[in-house]
């Protein structure tokens, strides 16, 4: 069953923003597990949303172990972090 995983990041600043996602560009490719799809909000000036969806609960339990592991090496960029998952329903 497909799974999602949906993150709510507040940051500190503008420009925490943008330089928490050109590092997350980088790092993404080669340390999270493929995602069905995967989607990147800027929902504010200082916030975004990122959902990705993965063909498996286990994957999207992974993924959530790596994305931590990311956000605590940016954690001079975040504020807050918001966490959601569940199954998808379609």
């Amino acid at each position: 069953m497909r799974y999602a995983r949906v993150v709510n990041l507040e940051y500190k600043s503008a420009e925490d923003v943008d330089v928490f996602y050109r590092k997350w560009a980088n790092w993404a490719p080669d340390n999270m597990p493929e995602a069905t799809s995967r989607t990147n909000i800027r929902t504010s000036e200082t916030s975004t949303l990122l959902m990705a969806i993965y063909k498996s609960e286990k994957l999207a339990e992974n993924a959530r172990e790596m994305a931590n592991k990311f956000f605590k090496l940016q954690a001079e960029h975040l504020h807050e972090v918001i966490e959601f998952h569940g199954a998808v329903m379609d």
